[in-house]
């Protein structure tokens, strides 16, 4: 193999592939990287078994050939190098990589022995613009699980149909819902469970791209871009019944700035305790008070003008979740509609976008 590789391109890609490299494993083939280079490009693939990622660049190739290289160690001298373009030549199983008076040997791998990237078979296809994606998974992967015996809530639910497009998210403390408003050209309806990995690697090729094309099918999901292909396993199922848990009698309603409350929840918690980060929002007549006290700190509190006319209420929450909410919502004021002060809380846009609705909900804490 020899070919010469823009060098701008070629960080930009390296940075993003690496993503998907396995930090350890015990399969030090997957520590690498697969170079091809072919007629007037080199395509570059990792995979961790779960997630592949297979991207080309456009360069000059005068010998095709392969090799799998350290992917790692490719990323940190790509990164290091300055100039224009970057020459890569396979020699003895080795990557000879020359920049401008730089040149680095690495040893690689026979790419017979990289696993095989697999084929997407979809069962439903449709297209969406790339920047109204990364939005969605914006504002709901901040709430997936972390907790491995459930494995159902370790990744984001989508069900889509010729309708639209469903996310939801939820650890059992906070859950989040997107509807997508736009019809789906979609030919069979389906629902899959998307792990946050898949969906965060999104966000590394997001330069340039408009569009991504979406594969789903029963137990696994790409997204193809302009130059990159993303394949990822799919959560096995099934996901709770999320509509068993959204409050229908939440009748009192909270109407506030976000930046407000972002900002007031932010200085008081400094002083809540480090396990619960509990605040206690005590509402009356247009007033909501902030309050925190800790026994070992001591306590903080502050009040913010809010639109409320109902019955007094005393709620606590945990402020990082608050926080985790309020960095999701775009509209300038939010609603948040309550009931007891052991029930969720249901927090929306008082401007839901144009495009989709999103709803929150939060799960109260003991005041003790």
């Amino acid at each position: 193999m020899k070919s010469l590789i823009p060098l701008d391109e070629l960080q930009k890609k390296m940075t993003a592939i690496s993503s998907v490299v396995p930090g350890k494993t015990t399969m030090p083939i997957l520590s690498m990287v697969l170079i091809i280079a072919e007629e007037n490009s080199i395509t570059f693939s990792a995979t961790d078994l779960d997630i592949s990622v297979t991207s080309k660049i456009k360069g000059k190739v005068e010998e095709p050939g392969s090799i799998a290289a350290p992917a790692k160690k490719l990323t940190e001298i790509v990164k290091s190098l300055s100039g224009d373009q970057v020459a890569f030549e396979v020699k003895d199983s080795a990557l000879n990589i020359t920049s401008g008076r730089s040149s680095f040997v690495i040893n690689g791998r026979n790419a017979d022995d990289f696993p095989k990237i697999p084929k997407q078979e979809g069962k439903s296809e449709f297209s969406i613009d790339f920047q109204l994606l990364e939005k969605l998974i914006k504002k709901t992967i901040y709430s997936v699980s972390n907790d491995l015996t459930r494995p159902a809530l370790c990744g984001v639910l989508w069900k889509v149909s010729g309708d639209g497009m469903t996310m939801v998210s939820t650890d059992g403390h906070r859950l989040a819902k997107i509807d997508l408003k736009q019809k789906i050209a979609i030919v069979d309806k389906i629902d899959v469970i998307i792990p946050p990995k898949a969906l965060s690697t999104l966000k590394y090729f997001s330069s340039g791209q408009e569009r991504v094309k979406i594969q789903l099918a029963e137990n696994n999901v790409s997204f193809s871009m302009e130059d990159v292909v993303i394949y990822s396993r799919l959560l096995e199922g099934p996901f709770p019944n999320f509509s068993k848990v959204i409050p229908e009698n939440n009748k009192k309603k909270l109407t506030l700035s976000k930046n407000s409350l972002s900002e007031a929840t932010k200085r008081v918690s400094i002083l809540s305790d480090s396990l619960t980060h509990l605040v206690v929002f005590s509402l009356k007549e247009n007033k909501l008070l902030l309050n925190v006290t800790t026994k070992e700190l001591g306590g903080a509190k502050e009040e913010i003008d809010v639109s409320y006319t109902d019955d007094p209420i005393e709620i606590g929450y945990n402020a990082n979740y608050i926080q985790d909410i309020l960095k999701t919502i775009d509209s300038d004021d939010i609603i948040i509609y309550l009931d007891r002060s052991d029930n969720a809380g249901v927090i929306i846009p008082d401007e839901q976008a144009k495009e989709f609705d999103q709803l929150c909900i939060i799960m109260p804490l003991r005041i003790s």
